[in-house]
């Protein structure tokens, strides 16, 4: 984590034992909380402040693509295991997982709740979940919002 005005490095965390590191750009979620998944096939979740690695979540195979948050906090995340899965974004508990027919691009959210998948099988999955649309945070996705636009908005909302 870095200072976004002086450019100060804040902390820094190291996943486990992975050549390749993270690859995936995080998530933040309404409390602060970063998740990050890494090619240890691993999604971790770090206190935003201190760096503290407050849980993990281990996959079937590397996490290599963005977390989305939802706006009840539960965290989706894809691994190269062919699946997607829900996890609680407090405590890391998984809540369900799907299987796709191949990796996966990162998981987008709709304004209603519903979760977007993209696969190498050549096909999009659509999935119903209890989340109302994405988190409101600074950060809850991959581009930032559901349009991508990648601006984070001003503390005055103009």
């Amino acid at each position: 984590a870095i200072n976004g005005k002086s450019g100060v490095k804040l902390w820094e965390f190291e996943p486990g034992n992975s050549i390749y590191g993270v690859q995936s750009s995080p998530a933040i979620g309404s409390d602060g909380t970063v998740y990050v998944g890494s090619n240890d096939s691993k999604l971790y979740a770090l206190d935003g402040k201190s760096g503290t690695k407050k849980w993990e979540f281990k996959t079937g195979h590397r996490v290599e693509t963005s977390p989305a948050i939802g706006s009840d906090g539960t965290v989706y995340v894809a691994s190269e295991d062919k699946k997607v899965y829900a996890l609680d974004g407090k405590s890391g508990a998984k809540k369900w997982d799907f299987r796709k027919g191949g990796a996966v691009i990162p998981p987008a959210i709709g304004s209603d709740g519903t979760l977007y998948v993209g696969s190498i099988d050549g096909k999009v999955y659509a999935i119903k979940t209890e989340s109302l649309g994405l988190a409101k945070s600074p950060w809850p996705m991959r581009g930032q919002n559901a349009q991508h636009t990648g601006r984070q908005p001003k503390p005055n909302g103009k």
